[in-house]
Parts: C-alpha cells; structure tokens; sequence
C-alpha cells in the first residue's frame, strides 16, 4: 500500500496495493509518465514516498535493513548504469557486498549463455556493449544474486524478439513486477496486471 505525492501537491498514485505469490508475474502498462517507473523505485526503497508500507514475507522495510531489502527485493533499470570496467567486475564487486553474503549467487554468464550472450561479453567493458547486451548482462547479474522479488524496467526494451522469448521463459518461473508496453509480452508473462 504506497502513495506518492508530487512537490506541487498532486498524487502521482495513491493506495496502490498488491499481493504476489511465489512465481507470480505482475505487469504493469500504461502511458509515459504514469508513474510506472517511480511506483517500482519506492518498493526497493530507492526513493521514499509520502505513506503506506511494504512487506516481503510478512515483514516490513523495517525488519530489514535497506541493503537487505534491496538485495530481496532488487530493481532492474531498463538502461542499465553504464559502470566502470566489466559486467563481471560489477557482479564480483556486488556479491562481496554484506547483503549478499549470505546468500548463494548462482553464475550470470551460464545465465547469459540461455539469451545468446558468451563469456566475451561479461569481461568486455560496459561501454563497448550494445543497448540488447547491456540490458541482457544488466539482467543475468540481477538473477545471479537470487533475488526474491525483480523489480524490471522495461527489461526487454532493446532486445531483438528471439532474445525476448529467451529472456521471457528464463523469468517465467521468477517473482517479477514487469515494466512493458507491449501487450502482447503482457499476455505471454502476466498472472496479474495493474
């Protein structure tokens, strides 16, 4: 239940409320500047909002701390930072972090592998990725770190269709609330929308 006050007064959405289960995928459409992207940043807790709370297994922000929850809860950009030095140099740096520790972390190049990428292309720099790789090795990293729920952007805004079907099946089985335009990946990914 999140609300979002604008500086001049008027809500950019107001007592948004939703439940996932494990495995469900929530999409969310609707025209620019609805306030898609923003409602997205303040579940992971990347900008605050006027009221309401979240909760990941019936426990609030609170019960964790912000590097926890946002490790749990993690936000998929849709044009991925463009970082110093490699993908594989920001994930080795990510991992280390004390909110992934305990965490198991699987591999984002046999991720990447499944959606056409190779392991060239999480050791060459990030500026010298295409738009589609960048937001592929954006993506693998995020599922490496075993999130419990992603939070995508727009996250196949770039990709070629034969690298959206790939991306679409791998997520299948993941938590997600889903950033799309096209209603067409709506039907293919959503067991809710909003």
């Amino acid at each position: 239940d999140i609300s979002m006050q604008l500086p001049d007064g008027r809500w950019l959405f107001r007592d948004i409320s939703f439940e996932l289960e494990e495995g469900d995928t929530l999409v969310m459409r609707g025209p620019s500047g609805v306030g898609k992207t923003t409602l997205l940043k303040c579940i992971a807790e990347l900008i605050p909002y006027e009221k309401g709370y979240c909760t990941l297994y019936d426990k609030d922000v609170n019960d964790y701390t912000i590097p926890v929850w946002r490790s749990r809860v993690m936000y998929v950009p849709q044009r991925p930072a463009v970082h110093p030095g490699t993908p594989m140099d920001f994930f080795n740096m990510v991992k280390k972090y004390a909110s992934q520790k305990s965490k198991t972390v699987d591999d984002p190049v046999k991720i990447g592998t499944e959606w056409n990428l190779s392991h060239d292309h999480f050791v060459e720099k990030w500026s010298n990725l295409s738009g589609g790789e960048m937001q592929r090795c954006a993506l693998a990293i995020a599922l490496a770190l075993n999130p419990d729920i992603l939070l995508l952007d727009e996250p196949t805004s770039a990709l070629d269709p034969e690298s959206i079907k790939l991306v679409e099946n791998t997520l299948k089985s993941k938590t997600c609330i889903w950033i799309s335009h096209d209603p067409g990946q709506q039907e293919r990914v959503a067991t809710n929308t909003l």
